[in-house]
């Protein structure tokens, strides 16, 4: 081995021996500590408490230097993230547990307070804006895909879920359907005259559900960029 080879050899050595010891003598305290940060105050400052020495004091003193940081700085997120992916929950799944038992109603109103989560929980409110399935998710999809699902669901439950829609999905809609279909649908939608607004939501939670099937059977793709 040539003292160039050796020389070489000697400095990855040691940089790996640097980075292993920088890791465990401070990366576990800085995790930890990004940890700390992105919980409540409250919460972080009471598991403090519970910590033993000496690892209580170095938590501390970094948590201390760190104080400016705020849960919503990316290298904070993406520390509980990793935690969080560990132990699968994150994403999807994130989303399924908050909206468990939400109306659509509800749902709606979620979506629309994902700015304001993000300041308390940043994770919930991207898990939110990036998994929710609404009725306004049919503007996501593209031709293909709202023709399969006008296809999967029953007219009047599509004439239900228009009624009170706004005219840009009903304009996807109709534009989805032929000409003798779109008049067919409308003549529906007038006939059946008012309609209770839990029996319009009740609609579009069954064509949301349907979309969402279609969806995790890999019939059709939800993409923020609908044609």
């Amino acid at each position: 081995m040539t003292d160039e080879i050796s020389r070489n050899f000697d400095l990855t050595h040691e940089r790996i021996q640097s980075l292993l010891s920088e890791y465990i003598c401070g990366g576990y305290v800085k995790t930890l500590t990004q940890l700390l940060i992105y919980m409540d105050k409250t919460k972080a400052l009471e598991l403090l408490t519970k910590i033993p020495e000496p690892l209580k004091s170095q938590l501390e003193e970094s948590y201390d230097k760190l104080a400016d940081k705020k849960n919503t700085d990316p290298e904070i997120i993406a520390a509980a993230l990793r935690i969080l992916k560990d132990n699968d929950f994150y994403g999807e799944t994130i989303c399924e547990f908050i909206t468990k038992d939400l109306n659509m109603v509800q749902k709606e109103e979620l979506l629309l307070s994902t700015d304001e989560l993000f300041k308390k929980d940043p994770l919930i409110s991207i898990a939110v804006e990036e998994n929710i399935r609404t009725f306004d998710t049919i503007l996501e999809l593209d031709n293909r895909a709202i023709q399969k699902l006008l296809r999967e669901s029953d007219q009047v439950t599509v004439a239900k879920a228009l009624k009170n829609s706004s005219e840009a999905i009903k304009d996807k809609i109709f534009s989805n359907m032929s000409k003798r279909a779109a008049t067919m649908l409308k003549e529906d939608m007038e006939f059946m005259g008012p309609v209770l607004f839990s029996d319009i939501k009740a609609a579009q939670e069954e064509m949301v559900r349907t979309m969402v099937k279609l969806e995790e059977s890999g019939d059709i793709v939800i993409s923020e960029f609908g044609l």
